[in-house]
């Protein structure tokens, strides 16, 4: 963690050297994070699109399926490896947000004395939003995120649909806005990202 720590101060202050200001900086960092992480999160919401096509199909597999869950699972896997499908190939990309996670909150940390307690907007980078704007946005974010993944479609994902962006509002809302900052400008990105591979194809 302290040579992510070291990689992430060091861009965060060659940014801010650019853009006059830490928050501008932070959003920089996040749009090269995922520039970076472009191939696997292409790949995650390619992965994803699949899925939502073979939704039909898995609901048709349990009706006729649905007693015998060996048979249905069988099924179920046949389907995927005819389609060249890998339900958990969108896992990787989330993984890797942990550690960047991480390393930005260490970052932002006030001890650590590299981003300095500035104004942003209406908040200071190293507190939680006084006024809980962008854990709200963080939910909203995520609401929209899934929908676009088809979760409303799937009656196991439509109540986590609704559950997880509360829980986001919950997690983010005494982090730093720094940190809230990195997370939103992500969420907007993959959002965007995943309404073009969504709905308008490879």
């Amino acid at each position: 963690m302290e040579f992510l720590y070291k990689v992430f101060e060091q861009i965060l202050i060659f940014l801010n050297n650019i853009t006059g200001n830490f928050g501008l900086a932070i959003i920089g960092l996040t749009l090269l994070i995922k520039l970076a992480l472009l191939p696997l999160t292409l790949k995650q919401d390619k992965s994803m699109k699949k899925m939502k096509e073979l939704q039909p199909i898995l609901d048709d597999y349990k009706k006729k399926y649905g007693n015998d869950k060996n048979l249905l699972n069988q099924k179920t896997m046949e389907l995927y490896k005819e389609k060249k499908v890998n339900p958990a190939g969108g896992c990787l990309p989330l993984l890797l947000q942990l550690p960047i996670l991480w390393g930005l909150f260490g970052v932002l940390r006030v001890d650590r004395g590299v981003v300095p307690p500035e104004a942003f907007l209406w908040m200071n980078l190293l507190q939680p939003d006084p006024y809980y704007i962008l854990p709200v946005l963080n939910g909203i974010v995520s609401f929209f995120q899934q929908k676009l993944t088809g979760a409303d479609h799937n009656p196991q994902m439509k109540q986590m649909m609704y559950i997880f962006p509360v829980m986001m509002i919950f997690i983010s809302y005494k982090m730093p806005a720094g940190l809230q900052i990195y997370w939103l400008t992500s969420s907007l990105a993959g959002v965007l990202q995943q309404y073009f591979i969504m709905k308008r194809g490879d």
